[in-house]
């Protein structure tokens, strides 16, 4: 039973860190870069709303709309054009931009992003439902869309979605 539950938590591991991959940085978003044996190089930025970050030797950097990989490789080839023989690059989120909860709950508001976040995890930080709270009126507007869609309690929240959960008397 135990090597199951290894198995099935291992299984859980790579799928959150699947998902978390394809994530795209925005404003909110705090990331931390570290190059190594090269403290000047390393840094903790948080992104404003332009995404734009000075680094040094190679200017500013958009960061908006560009997952961690596709930024770690704009550093590492930078770099690697006569900064740095083999630079060896990890870059890593500290914290995602929130998530918004809205409608019949019972503490609206903002909340942290955390990966493998579903709706039902997301209403349960906003304090659950209200009394007129409707688990069938629940939608999920995702960031920089315009149209929200009906959402189910096992849909996953990405960064910066705002939940609504409309209200009913049944």
């Amino acid at each position: 039973m135990k090597i199951l539950n290894l198995i099935i938590a291992s299984l859980v591991s790579l799928t959150l860190q699947a998902a978390e991959s394809n994530l795209k940085l925005a404003a909110g978003d705090e990331i931390e870069i570290h190059v190594y044996e090269e403290a000047d190089l390393s840094m903790h930025i948080w992104l404003d709303e332009t995404g734009v970050f000075n680094y040094p030797y190679l200017g500013n950097i958009v960061a908006n709309g560009l997952t961690i990989q596709q930024l770690k490789s704009i550093i590492h080839n930078g770099l690697l054009d006569g900064v740095l023989i083999n630079p060896s690059v990890n870059i890593s989120v500290v914290k995602y931009r929130n998530i918004y909860v809205t409608g019949g709950v019972k503490s609206a508001g903002g909340y942290p992003y955390q990966p493998g976040l579903s709706v039902r995890q997301a209403i349960a930080l906003a304090g659950g439902l209200t009394e007129f709270g409707s688990a069938s009126k629940i939608k999920i507007r995702r960031e920089k869309m315009n149209a929200a869609e009906s959402a189910g309690y096992d849909v996953m929240i990405r960064p910066g979605d705002t939940i609504t959960v409309g209200e009913g008397i049944f």
